[in-house]
């Protein structure tokens, strides 16, 4: 196997105790970006959780953690994946001093943002362990999309399933305790982020078989961790006042009754069987034509998990004390013979690289936060979804009579006398609301929700008053698909039959009309006169744009590029200024920043994206029909630039025609439109455009970035998310 990234280690440089023979140390040969990559973490995480006290994660006098455990990472790669294992150190330590529950409180909090993250974003504003996982997502996906995802879902999994959720387990046996505990080290996202690192694709049907292949690393690196973690362990479990340790070393003196000494004994041997074992696994591995060669090549960099694990554990400041003044000071140093030191690395905790700095508002869910090193007890106020508020938990005014589902319309009620001369209680509102409510049950990406997430963390604005911007977004949003369906007769909506297929046209649009009056009564619960008269206008210009596409669609009549541009502005981009325009106007802050050209720009964006999916996503395809765009008679933007780039017109021309008269296309003629395109090169004209929005919009949240001071990764990975 071929090393790109890493040198050999000479034996006689380590000393390794015997407990990784037949497996080699190798180092990366720019330890300096690890170390650049932990620091950051750190710096991360006394801005926006708490400060550090003694903490000691994945950097040691001679080797770090990721140089020798993943020595052939990408070097474009090994900064944000240093930053994210130093993370999961110092996740770790976080809920070593947590009781039982908070420990569950925090797993479960985590993992909800990594599982966010992999539909679009990670929400928890003011919360600086999500504000650390956005960026963390955001860094991987801007590399590789497609692993980071995979990295994402693994660790989600892994906090669902392990991460101390057991360290209150009283395990009677190491054979019982072993399966947790390989869990518990995080295999998984290890494995992810090793794919990840390592740029590797092990093909689905090997997964399984490889699993099995690493096993004894996996039981070798966990038994190796409880060898040499266990004083840590230990005095994390007194200062909670538990009485169990977490910890195979603890388990095999209770299983036997053995002392310490002769417990690690045992573990030594252990650790040296499964070695033995993986060695011959190695030499199997690489006379097999039965594997691919992507396979292959992960369980021969998964012997580095073993021996990196042990020369680092042997000596690093997060297992002894003493070795803590030999740490790797910010200068990196050349400790091989055999190897070619980079450039020294000059820096120190207040001197962060720029490239990951974070001076964003520290983690306000943990309030009165006591050092980790006194023994912290810590209690994180539980963040549910309710408090974010959506158009789905607005209250109706109060009724006490709804409408009846099982009326017997063949019986007449007769109305008495003393009905005809008193008041009578409101009808409910579940019958106007009906079309409404059906469309909530869709699902859907809530970008809208999340882009409000994103530019509050510049604009501060109180969670209740943001609540209330989402609701009235939502029901605006909500009131434009029940009328747009109606206005493009369209009968599909995300797979699904539409509202007025369900609730006649006439029903339709009196709930979409009503929304408009529930999002006023929503406005007014805010304390701002500006707010009335910001909505008014954004409502006539969304009014305006849509009698534009309904006019060129109906009449036939083909607008220019500008055209179809300020129609878009108006129409798209509308919802996007209305809410940054409501979330500056309630800011806290006297800022001076303007969001209407980022309005523009996302706006545009995103509706030539849905333009450009329409006609190329089979995700479209399954959600509203085959093209539905050509049925509706839309003028999207490859349809403009075709019809102005075709030398065959005509053709064109005709189909639209025939859609006027018919009302829809059949499938060949929409493939026929499809073909017209492609060869007027209108789908690639459209990416192009795309692609030029995109860099638009980076360069205008770095604009902003610069103005506020502050790093927006949550408003950068929904663009990420975004990105076609």
């Amino acid at each position: 196997m071929m090393y790109q990234f890493s040198t050999l280690v000479d034996e006689h440089k380590y000393d390794a105790d015997g407990l990784c023979d037949g497996i080699p140390v190798r180092v990366h040969n720019k330890p300096e970006i690890e170390v650049a990559g932990t620091l950051d973490a750190q710096d991360d995480w006394e801005k926006l959780v708490f400060p550090l006290v003694d903490h000691h994660g994945g950097r040691g006098p001679r080797f770090g953690f990721m140089a020798v455990s993943m020595p052939e990472c990408l070097p474009e790669r090994f900064h944000i994946v240093s930053y994210a294992n130093e993370f999961a150190f110092l996740y770790d330590d976080l809920i070593d001093m947590c009781s039982q529950e908070d420990v569950e409180t925090e797993n479960e909090y985590l993992s909800e943002g990594f599982h966010e993250g992999t539909r679009g974003t990670i929400s928890g504003q003011g919360n600086g362990k999500r504000q650390i996982q956005a960026k963390i997502l955001t860094k991987m996906m801007e590399i590789d999309r497609e692993r980071a995802m995979v990295a994402m879902k693994a660790w989600a999994v892994f906090l669902e399933t392990s991460s101390g959720r057991e360290h209150h387990k009283k395990f009677n046996t190491l054979e019982e305790y072993l399966p947790y505990r390989c869990k518990d080290v995080g295999h998984m996202f290890w494995h992810a982020l090793v794919t990840f690192g390592c740029a590797l694709t092990v093909p689905e049907a090997e997964l399984e078989t490889c699993e099995q292949l690493v096993m004894p690393a996996v039981r070798a690196a966990s038994l190796t961790n409880d060898l040499f973690s266990y004083d840590k362990e230990r005095t994390a479990a007194l200062a909670m006042g538990k009485g169990n340790v977490p910890n195979g070393i603890w388990i095999l003196m209770r299983e036997h009754s053995i002392s310490l000494r002769e417990a690690k004994t045992r573990c030594r041997k252990m650790i040296q069987a499964e070695v033995k074992k993986y060695v011959s696994t190695l030499e199997d591995v690489r006379l097999r034509s039965d594997l691919s060669e992507e396979s292959k090549r992960y369980v021969e960099l998964m012997q580095f998990s073993v021996s990196g694990n042990v020369v680092w554990s042997r000596e690093c400041p997060r297992y002894h004390q003493a070795k803590v003044s030999d740490v790797l000071s910010g200068t990196q140093v050349d400790h091989l013979s055999n190897h070619s030191a980079s450039e020294p690395l000059k820096r120190n905790r207040s001197d962060s690289s720029s490239q990951c700095s974070l001076p964003l508002t520290p983690d306000d869910s943990s309030a009165g936060i006591e050092a980790l090193g006194t023994g912290l007890e810590r209690k994180r106020q539980r963040l549910t979804p309710d408090c974010w508020g959506t158009a789905a938990t607005i209250v109706p005014p109060e009724t006490s009579l709804t409408a009846n589902a099982h009326l017997d319309w063949l019986t007449i009620d007769p109305i008495g006398d003393a009905y005809l001369t008193k008041a009578l209680p409101e009808l409910g509102d579940n019958v106007i609301m009906g079309p409404f409510q059906y469309l909530q049950s869709f699902p859907s990406k809530g970008i809208r929700d999340k882009t409000i997430d994103a530019i509050n963390h510049w604009l501060e604005v109180p969670l209740q008053a943001v609540s209330i911007v989402k609701s009235v977004v939502h029901l605006l949003h909500s009131s434009s698909l029940l009328l747009d369906d109606i206005q493009d007769g369209s009968q599909l909506r995300r797979g699904k039959p539409s509202a007025h297929v369900i609730f006649g046209t006439a029903q339709t649009i009196n709930s979409a009309t009503f929304l408009y009056n529930r999002a006023l009564h929503m406005l007014e619960l805010l304390d701002s006169p500006d707010v009335l008269v910001i909505f008014k206008k954004e409502l006539e210009r969304l009014f305006f744009g849509q009698s534009y596409d309904i006019h060129w669609s109906r009449e036939l009549i083909c607008p220019s590029t500008t055209e179809y541009l300020q129609m878009v502005d108006c129409k798209t981009g509308g919802l996007f200024r209305l809410l940054t325009q409501l979330l500056t106007t309630l800011s806290p802050h006297n800022t001076i920043a303007n969001f209407d050209h980022l309005s523009l720009l996302f706006g545009r964006y995103f509706q030539i994206r849905d333009d450009y999916q329409n006609l190329t996503s089979t995700e479209y395809t399954a959600q509203k029909g085959f093209c539905e765009d050509l049925d509706e008679g839309k003028f999207s933007l490859p349809l403009l630039h075709a019809l102005h780039i075709t030398p065959h017109p005509a053709i064109l021309r005709g189909l639209l025609q025939q859609r006027r008269y018919m009302g829809f296309l059949t499938r060949e003629q929409k493939e026929l439109v499809l073909e017209q395109m492609k060869q007027c090169g209108s789908l690639d004209y459209t990416y192009g455009i795309l692609q030029t929005l995109y860099v638009a919009i980076e360069g205008e949240i770095a604009r902003l970035e610069v103005l506020f001071g502050k790093d927006n990764f949550e408003l950068r990975l929904l663009l990420n998310i975004l990105k076609v």
